[in-house]
């Protein structure tokens, strides 16, 4: 059975504008115009290229609102929050973080998370979640890895799970 999962549409965290530099792990950060219009194409996608009904398709999210904001804004009703599904950085700074991205290797704790999620997935069928527990998801089942190392703004990758 295959997975779906997104990450979240562009938001406060991710403005540097507004943050000077990303402000990861921020759970209260809400999308900006730009995320929410990336949501809204986030539902019509799901709809027609993958033929989901997203008004009566549960889905999971994180805890953090951006998560939440982008599947209700992509038209999702029904949302099942998952701790699991948070952005998990292993208390890395900001600085290192990015650096870690860079270089494609994921700190330890956002492995175990991964590993923890391929093991004991949510039972929703898509999962609306962070750009660094999708890579290091895909990272660990070996797939996506021709691809962007992290995933765009509501870009959906399939996972075999």
């Amino acid at each position: 059975m295959s997975i779906f999962v997104a990450r979240h549409g562009f938001s406060a965290a991710n403005d540097r504008n507004q943050y000077g530099t990303p402000a990861f792990g921020n759970p209260d950060a809400s999308l900006m115009p730009q995320g929410r219009d990336q949501a809204t194409e986030l539902g019509e996608r799901l709809a027609s290229e993958y033929g989901f009904d997203v008004v009566a398709e549960p889905v999971g999210v994180s805890m953090m609102r951006r998560t939440q904001e982008t599947a209700i804004t992509a038209g999702f009703r029904i949302l099942h929050l998952y701790p699991e599904l948070d952005e998990e950085k292993g208390g890395m700074s900001d600085a290192e973080t990015r650096l870690a991205l860079s270089e494609q290797r994921p700190p330890e704790a956002t492995i175990k998370a991964a590993q923890f999620l391929i093991e004991n997935p949510p039972k929703e069928r898509i999962w609306v979640t962070h750009a660094l527990l999708i890579a290091t998801i895909c990272q660990q089942l070996g797939i996506y890895q021709e691809e962007r190392f992290t995933p765009r703004f509501c870009e959906i990758r399939e996972l075999p799970l």
